[in-house]
């Protein structure tokens, strides 16, 4: 994640910074739940093999079905999708707003031999002057969920929409928050978190936060506090940021189960 980080996957990992406003995240910087120990771990919750067995090349197909070329992964997180759409022909810049998940994932660029320019930086710091026009933004690892504040999400998609070529395509994936706010959360490990020595469980969940618990085999324990927002406002948002033809998968399929899905990925084209 060149731009705020966390991602229950997160990336994979960004978010929006409390800059566009104050009182938009728990704390004062989101950051700081990605300490170094945490971070170390991320590769391990996740298990690169296995998540790219479970998504299989999803992702890599809404792309290249959109005509996409150049790619801004705006919450790399550790990495993991950056690499996968650099080794399938995309030309991808990444960036993430958590120090530590750069470093992270430079070190996971070197280690698969590749070169992919990256950046640490807050979403509304990335600026198409500096950086170009991209034909995808991809925003994965639930990071859109670190921005608690309506109009701060708002500024932030809008910004998504000032990096994209007209006809651009939007990705941005959350935790299917609609089961969990009705006490029905899903961990299957089967396409994000599929790593077999941590545990995710739930914490703290209300119609305004949600925490998730990541407790690994020595008993570590790691929490991230996100805003919990429903599919379809999230769709909403998208909408009114000046995107068109919204649509959802939930866990890669466009006919899904809304109560029985781990993740929500969204899809949307700039206007």
């Amino acid at each position: 994640m060149s731009t705020f980080t966390v991602t229950d996957d997160a990336a994979g990992t960004n978010a929006a910074e409390a800059k566009a406003g104050s009182g938009a995240y728990p704390d004062a910087d989101y950051a700081h739940q990605y300490d170094d120990d945490f971070v170390s771990r991320w590769d391990e919750l996740i298990d690169w093999q296995k998540r790219s067995e479970g998504e299989g090349t999803f992702f890599i197909d809404l792309l290249r079905k959109a005509g996409a070329f150049k790619v801004l992964d705006v919450s790399t997180g550790s990495g993991f999708h950056a690499v996968q759409l650099r080794k399938a022909g995309f030309h991808v810049v990444a960036c993430d707003g958590s120090p530590t998940m750069v470093k992270r994932a430079e070190v996971n660029f070197r280690r698969h031999g590749l070169s992919i320019p990256i950046r640490q930086s807050d979403w509304l710091e990335l600026d198409s002057q500096a950086l170009g026009k991209f034909d995808a933004v991809v925003c994965l690892g639930s990071s859109l969920c670190h921005v608690f504040d309506e109009k701060a999400r708002h500024q932030v998609l809008q910004r998504f929409r000032s990096l994209l070529n007209p006809g651009g395509l939007l990705i941005i994936d959350q935790r299917n928050f609609q089961a969990i706010r009705a006490g029905k959360f899903k961990a299957s490990g089967r396409y994000y978190y599929c790593g077999k020595t941590a545990h995710v469980s739930i914490g703290e969940v209300s119609d305004h936060v949600c925490e998730f618990v990541y407790t690994f085999s020595d008993s570590a324990t790691f929490r991230l506090r996100v805003y919990p927002i429903l599919p379809q406002q999230l769709s909403d948002e998208i909408e009114q940021a000046t995107f068109s033809r919204p649509r959802s998968y939930g866990d890669f399929k466009p006919i899904y189960d809304a109560m029985n899905s781990d993740f929500i990925v969204h899809t949307a084209i700039a206007l």
